[in-house]
């Protein structure tokens, strides 16, 4: 058996492989060059985007550290106001409690030279009570 080979084969061939090296250069190398700059664009914005994150999350851990520490300094300058309060609240008491002892004082000198002057009027006027007393008596 002979394979009989004819010349609308030939052109077939011959046309296929022409539309075969038109569509490689006009379609395919086209889409794989754009497809190959798409993947190049893909991996330089993960490279940027997780350079950005690193930076982010560095960022982030400084940011928590000086909030940490200004939340101790918060924290000193609390505890030494309420330490620096309490001082003042007892002077305060102290001083108070001073100035209550001196009124104290005061009102009880104040009663006792009231007490001796009503003693020294009392014992001068003795003699006019006696005297009043005894006409009473003998009235």
């Amino acid at each position: 058996m002979l394979i009989h080979v004819d010349a609308l084969v030939l052109v077939t061939f011959a046309l296929l492989w022409i539309l075969a090296l038109v569509l490689t250069r006009v379609f395919f190398k086209p889409v794989a060059r754009i497809l190959g700059e798409r993947s190049k664009r893909i991996e330089t914005a993960k490279a940027e985007t997780e350079a950005t994150l690193e930076a982010y999350n560095e960022d982030l851990r400084k940011v928590e550290e000086e909030l940490k520490k200004a939340r101790t300094a918060s924290a000193e300058i609390w505890d030494q106001a309420e330490l620096e309060a309490l001082k003042e609240r007892s002077r305060l008491v102290q001083d108070i409690q001073a100035e209550c002892r001196a009124q104290v004082e005061n009102a009880r000198r104040e009663l006792e030279r009231h007490v001796e002057e009503l003693k020294k009027e009392i014992d001068g006027r003795t003699d006019e009570i006696a005297t009043d007393i005894e006409r009473r008596i003998l009235n």
